[in-house]
């Protein structure tokens, strides 16, 4: 499934994301909130800023607007160490915001996050959290 149709309203898509990140914020956490922005989208990132001026995001090349994500081939190895970084970094975080829910970008954060807010398939009006702590596997036994 594509992601133009999430985003075929860029206003509406803009305001579902940033009234995710307002309820991710107020979810009870062990420590102070701050909002990690991944996005394939100057425009996007300049917007949210707007809302959330205390996030931080990963430094990348952007490509041009509507071109496309960041992890394909034109943009060679930074495209690629950037998403890999910010994909990991996700991974990490307390609460992940998937938008679009199809995103593949998201998939591995969604494999081990704690929480996650996603946008219903059916209705992306309606936010549906999940909290699932997920299983912590060792990578080696110590003795």
């Amino acid at each position: 499934m594509a992601h133009r149709p999430y985003w075929a309203d860029p206003e509406v898509a803009l305001r579902q994301v940033c009234t995710a990140i307002q309820k991710a914020k107020a979810l009870p956490h062990a420590k102070p909130v701050k909002v990690f922005l991944c996005t394939d989208s100057p425009k996007v990132l300049d917007l949210v800023s707007v809302k959330f001026p205390d996030l931080f995001t990963i430094s990348k090349r952007f490509q041009a607007d509507q071109a496309g994500p960041l992890h394909s081939a034109e943009l060679g190895a930074d495209g690629g160490s950037s998403a890999l970084i910010e994909m990991y970094l996700l991974g990490r975080c307390d609460t992940v915001v998937r938008f679009p829910p199809t995103s593949a970008f998201t998939r591995y954060a969604r494999l081990v996050a704690p929480r996650i807010i996603e946008f219903d398939l059916n209705d992306p009006t309606r936010l549906i959290l999940i909290e699932d702590p997920p299983k912590r596997h060792p990578i080696s036994k110590t003795a």
